[in-house]
């Protein structure tokens, strides 16, 4: 195989990486979508907030003011 035969498949070659491309990116759309999955990224999208709830209980240094000082 020359190089006058690889510029020539060069066409094709990208056509079908976009196209495998493409595909997979469908994919991973429809699993992002898909309802089996919807309670597991709920959940963890509302995690942060119970993790909040059980540090506000625990802190015990001091409070900053609203520009960033820290109070005596």
């Amino acid at each position: 195989m020359d190089f006058s035969t690889l510029e020539g498949l060069k066409p094709m070659l990208i056509s079908i990486q976009t196209l495998v491309l493409f595909v997979l990116f469908i994919c991973l759309v429809l699993w992002a979508y898909s309802k089996r999955r919807k309670s597991t990224f709920d959940e963890l999208a509302n995690s942060i907030f119970d993790e909040e709830e059980q540090a506000a209980g625990q802190y015990q240094g001091t409070d900053p003011d609203r520009a960033g000082a820290i109070k005596k």
